[in-house]
């Protein structure tokens, strides 16, 4: 059987729905992700673009496509919350915040963090026992 989440903004007006296991669940440093999200570094769950639809709120969603990338920021129109982001590799990249938020502040097993992916790039530093790639 096949594991489904869902994820929803704050006001509940929009849900995503992923299907299946995540292909990666790590920390992103890339500059990509921190422009796109304005972030220091990204945790994310990443998943096959098939693997997560809108289920509800379809005409709620607002897409903002990186003028220079080719990366998209997935938004509430009502509250502004991100459901997702996509990477110039076509995945679709659920934070874990956003994950935990939605499901009783838990990650489940082996969705946690394994790796730090461009820490090379980083802008801050992370005492943690992960590999940096």
């Amino acid at each position: 059987m096949t594991k489904t989440h869902k994820v929803h903004c704050d006001c509940n007006a929009v849900t995503a729905t992923m299907e299946g296991q995540p292909k990666v669940h790590a920390f992103c440093h890339c500059a990509d992700c921190r422009e796109l999200l304005q972030v220091p570094y990204h945790s994310v769950l990443a998943w096959d673009s098939e693997q997560v639809n809108i289920t509800k709120g379809k005409g709620k969603v607002v897409e903002f496509q990186h003028p220079h990338k080719r990366m998209t920021r997935i938004f509430c129109q009502l509250c502004g919350d991100i459901l997702y982001n996509t990477n110039a590799a076509g995945w679709k990249l659920v934070s874990q915040l956003m994950f935990m938020k939605c499901n009783d502040n838990n990650l489940p097993e082996g969705y946690q963090s394994n790796a730090h992916f461009f820490y090379d790039r980083r802008i801050v530093d992370i005492d943690d026992p992960l590999p940096k790639k």
